[in-house]
């Protein structure tokens, strides 16, 4: 699906904004950009997460042995091709969201928010508790609202899943037979089935 002009406007506004902001804690650190995002920005799934290892390029570009790497091999084994989303961080940046300061925060929600409304996802996929109680707007324990289709604004589904970073550790550490891996599997082919139907 091609954004059609007047998107490609408000994304180069988005983009242009974005660009502008300065933040505190990133005076001094190397990798200083800042980045919407990365995928088909027409897609109808749209992940969420805090974890700057997710994407290093807006053409989802990922480093070895990183969570992004990890996440986008099991998207494709579940034939969620890059075709089929777009992922942004809360930050938008090396930092993650409890690093940056309250009204920084606020900043990047409001990004986030005009992201949301210039994508139109069928699917808002939380990955991790922190973004998922984010979008959620209360305090919640991914165990209790993963495996289950929530309610977004404007209609829009919402899926909470764990933080791909977390799945990697577990697996890592006690082989693909962990607990959070086979269920983050699920998540991802509960999404294909919800995107299929």
């Amino acid at each position: 699906m091609v954004m059609n002009l007047g998107n490609k406007e408000l994304w180069d506004e988005l983009k242009f904004e974005l660009g502008g902001m300065k933040l505190n804690k990133l005076e001094g650190v190397k990798d200083k950009k800042l980045l919407l995002g990365a995928g088909n920005r027409g897609a109808d799934i749209l992940f969420i997460g805090d974890d700057p290892d997710l994407y290093d390029d807006e053409e989802l570009k990922v480093s070895l042995g990183t969570s992004g790497e990890f996440f986008m091999k099991l998207c494709d084994l579940a034939d969620l091709s890059p075709e089929k989303y777009y992922i942004t961080n809360l930050s938008k940046c090396v930092l993650k969201w409890r690093e940056l300061t309250g009204n920084e925060r606020e900043h990047m929600r409001d990004y986030l928010d005009m992201q949301i409304a210039i994508i139109k996802p069928k699917i808002i996929v939380s990955l991790g508790q922190e973004v998922t109680g984010i979008l959620m707007g209360k305090e919640i324990k991914i165990p209790e609202v993963r495996g289950r289709i929530h309610s977004y604004f404007g209609g829009i589904k919402l899926i909470p899943t764990f933080d791909p970073s977390y799945v990697k550790r577990t697996r890592d550490a006690s082989g693909r037979k962990a607990k959070p891996a086979i269920e983050f599997w699920n998540d991802l082919k509960m999404i294909k089935g919800e995107i299929e139907n």
